[in-house]
């Protein structure tokens, strides 16, 4: 959904191979997401971890412990 022009500054400071994938994941999610995921990806996360993060944290995570029950 984001266009990858919209996100150079805010994958700068990541290392190539992470720019890389970033750039492959925002065609899929928002702006506020893409930041949130190069945020936590800067403070050492890994990519899985700051996506799972970056879903809880913008409101489209779904808790399937819940859907299960």
């Amino acid at each position: 959904m984001v266009k990858v022009a919209s996100i150079k500054n805010i994958i700068k400071d990541l290392k190539p191979r992470q720019q890389r994938t970033m750039r492959n994941h925002a065609r899929h999610h928002s702006l506020k997401h893409m930041r949130s995921m190069a945020r936590s990806m800067k403070r050492g996360a890994t990519f899985a971890s700051a996506h799972t993060r970056a879903m809880r944290s913008v409101g489209k995570w779904v808790d399937l412990q819940h859907q299960l029950h």
